[in-house]
């Protein structure tokens, strides 16, 4: 997991290096007068973008999003724009853990007994704290969002062997399913028609770069923390402590465009 999450980082210091690169060329390229590119890309109303994301209660892909900012004021010294997300992630229990059968080479999460899948809709708003120049740089943003959360709890489901030839997909349950009979994970749609609805709010606060390279498209970096709570605990482990308020720490890589 470690070495995932190094070379998703790795990525994005790459991506980060040759941005500002390309943001240095056109400084260097146009001292005297903003060229037409530069000021096309400040006459804009809104930004749609959507981005991968990465969070410490998730693996390395937690989860997608999608984001659109609305500008309020475009004469003002540091915009403000109408926050909108939507994002969709996986929250995992911090003593997960895989075990590997090795007979098929399947693997399976001990003692999990749901998936939990955040639906979270968010609104806020997002201020400028640093304005690139004329000439090129990075925008600097700092976000506060909040909104419910739509919780999914879906049971987990693991492939029981009882037989050679007798192999059933089960909700897992610890009081007869064990290393010596579980060989693998079961299909990720089994048990959707009895997943169940835990609702909640979260918040969450953040800074957003973005880095202006192209003219008029938007890549951007996300980095932020939130916090959620659920209206009762969320049973994602057995023989574990169960909670109902969850924090995180999240990275996330946007694309769009600006119009």
């Amino acid at each position: 997991m470690k070495k995932l999450l190094n070379t998703f980082l790795v990525l994005v210091l790459a991506s980060l290096s040759f941005h500002f690169s390309e943001a240095q060329r056109r400084n260097t390229s146009s001292r005297t007068t903003p060229s037409k590119e530069v000021v096309d890309e400040e006459n804009y109303h809104s930004i749609l973008s959507f981005g991968l994301t990465t969070n410490t209660n998730s693996g390395l892909l937690g989860g997608l999003m999608a984001r659109k900012e609305v500008l309020i004021d475009n004469n003002s010294l540091h915009k403000q724009f109408h926050y909108f997300n939507l994002e969709v992630v996986n929250v995992s229990h911090p003593r997960e853990s895989s075990i590997s059968y090795y007979i098929n080479g399947g693997s399976y999460v001990e003692y999990k007994l749901n998936y939990l899948f955040a639906i979270r809709p968010q609104y806020g708003r997002e201020f400028n704290l640093f304005q690139k120049s004329s000439e090129g740089g990075v925008n600097i943003n700092g976000i506060i969002a909040a909104g419910p959360t739509i919780g999914l709890q879906k049971p987990y489901y693991v492939e029981v062997e009882y037989a050679r030839f007798d192999i059933r997909n089960e909700p897992y349950d610890p009081t007869k399913h064990n290393a010596r009979n579980i060989i693998g994970s079961g299909g990720f749609f089994n048990g959707i028609n009895k997943a169940e609805i835990v609702p909640g709010v979260n918040l969450k606060a953040a800074l957003n770069f973005e880095l202006d390279a192209f003219r008029q498209s938007n890549i951007s970096l996300e980095i932020g923390f939130l916090a959620e709570a659920y209206t009762k605990k969320v049973n994602i482990m057995s023989l574990a402590e169960n909670k109902s308020v969850f924090t995180s720490g999240y990275l996330t890589i946007f694309f769009g465009g600006k119009k």
